[in-house]
């Protein structure tokens, strides 16, 4: 039997045989806290922590043995964070024996040996100066504590949501993709590529999930767009547009809106929009973000899957316009859905979208109200059954508050705003912005804790997830993408015996 290769043996073979493969070392697209984390303050950290231990322990060699047989006790009993000596858990701990053994030593009577006071002073210097610097180090993890806390609870609860959807709810996700710009085509000219030549295309993608007549859909819907205004106006014309398209009923009473923290999303000007759809069709309608940079989602993969259509298309056919654009995504979707079909499988829906620029734009009146949108996640829509008594707009900060009514904050007066749009067309170009450079930005995750602490948990999170929460997530996975190769299998199964069939007819009428 042929034996496995290790991932490390097949890197050292590349690098020996195949030099001209290279192990890509490059991640995009990740959090900027969690990155910087990740890469700066944890390596830091643990030089921190482990000359801290090291000039208190050449003092006191046997200092830290209590707290280390602690922590190994804890460890064997698996109620230690993943991060280990780098967590929050273990640094609190680590302050909280050093102060204890201060404290302890102080109530001791002094040694009466040659030395013990200058030895005493300067375990006691070290001590307080390897306290100091681990209560730095323990600021900066609490707020990052925060910030990974937050991430788990909304992705939970997200995906909690999808897989027990009730009947007459209706979950809306809408993104905005990264634009395409044309043309494409099996034979590329030169002139294509200078930038007068290249028309960028937009897509704002939606993915709705209700249940209709008996059955739960999954339904995408990709709008594209040659308008390259990333922006409310642009996004909530869309949005009422497809709640025009879905076909719901009255049965559907609970609107839920997910979204990332993009300014075009987390807006009063959206927030406005959804006043009013809750005031005309859903008594109840609930406003989600996901943390920042911390947005990907389904849309993400139906961005991704509407590149494959490109490709795909562009191997046969040029692509230049708006309409060839609107053929290759709409060829693209008719074949995915005839390898999975609905309903087991999601729908696709292709909307070329040129809607004329709202004249007057409305939002919300912050000045009236006690809202701080940039801190919250989870904002709660519902309309009086007194019609004179409006919309009743509840601030929960987090999505997994809303099981307990106590935990939603009334914001006060509901009071629209008009406002007109400083250019009177959309905006037909977009403008490049460099990457930050800056390091972990401490204070503004200092400022979200502070205005969130009201609604933080009182465990502590852990940058990294239990084993047993991978190794379920991960069989969860498997499990779909079985359940899809299974459906995809029997499609093709199906066409081959077609083919089958039709080559035998051919032969016997031959």
């Amino acid at each position: 039997m042929q034996k496995l290769m290790k991932r490390s043996t097949w890197y050292v073979h590349l690098k020996k045989h195949h030099p001209e493969f290279v192990k890509m070392k490059c991640r995009t697209d990740v959090c900027a806290f969690c990155h910087k984390y990740d890469k700066v303050f944890l390596p830091s950290l643990r030089i921190l922590v482990g000359q801290s231990e090291s000039r208190v322990q050449a003092l006191q060699p046997d200092y830290f043995d209590a707290c280390q047989q602690q922590w190994d006790k804890m460890k064997l009993a698996g109620k230690t964070d993943p991060d280990d000596k780098l967590s929050l858990q273990y640094v609190r701990a680590a302050i909280k024996y050093m102060e204890r053994m201060l404290a302890a030593r102080a109530a001791t009577i002094l040694p009466d040996h040659a030395g013990a006071l200058e030895h005493r002073g300067a375990l006691h210097a070290e001590e307080a100066s390897a306290i100091a610097d681990l209560n730095k180090a323990r600021s900066t993890l609490e707020v990052c504590e925060h910030h990974f806390s937050g991430v788990q609870r909304q992705s939970g609860f997200r995906e909690g949501m999808i897989d027990k959807l009730d009947v007459s709810h209706v979950d809306i996700q809408l993104d905005f993709m990264e634009n395409m710009s044309t043309p494409l085509g099996p034979e590329e000219s030169q002139e294509w590529f200078w930038a007068t030549a290249r028309e960028s295309i937009t897509t704002l993608g939606f993915y709705a999930h209700y249940w209709k007549d008996g059955k739960e859909v999954h339904h995408y819907y990709h709008y594209i767009s040659k308008i390259m205004n990333h922006d409310s106006a642009f996004s909530i014309t869309a949005f009422n547009d497809l709640l025009g398209r879905l076909g719901l009923t009255s049965s559907h009473k609970v609107l839920h809106v997910w979204a990332d923290c993009g300014p075009h999303f987390r807006s009063y000007e959206f927030v406005w929009n959804l006043v009013e759809v809750c005031r005309s069709r859903f008594p109840q309608v609930y406003l989600h973000f996901y943390l920042e940079h911390h947005g990907k989602g389904r849309n993400d993969g139906q961005f991704g899957l509407q590149r494959n259509w490109v490709v795909d298309y562009a191997r046969e056919h040029v692509i230049s316009t708006l309409e060839n654009m609107t053929d290759a995504l709409r060829c693209g979707a008719a074949e995915t859905m005839r390898l999975d079909p609905p309903p087991a499988g999601p729908s696709y829906s292709i909307v070329p979208f040129q809607p004329a620029k709202p004249q007057v734009i409305k939002k919300l009146n912050n000045s009236r109200t006690k809202l701080m949108i940039e801190f919250t996640y989870c904002i709660r829509f519902d309309r009086h059954r007194n019609p004179q008594f409006g919309i009743e707009i509840k601030d929960f900060v987090y999505s997994d508050r809303i099981v307990d009514e106590r935990n939603g904050v009334p914001i006060g007066d509901v009071v629209c705003e008009d406002i007109k749009p400083k250019e009177a067309d959309w905006r037909l170009s977009y403008r490049k912005t460099t990457p930050e450079k800056e390091p972990l930005n401490v204070q503004l995750l200092q400022r979200r804790l502070a205005h969130q602490a009201h609604a933080k948990l009182v465990k502590v999170v852990s940058r990294c997830s239990p084993a047993v929460v991978l190794i379920a997530r991960e069989e969860k996975r498997a499990a779909k993408r079985k359940a899809k190769f299974q459906r995809t299998q029997a499609v093709l199964a199906i066409d081959l015996e077609e083919t089958d069939s039709g080559s035998s007819s051919d032969e016997s009428a031959i």
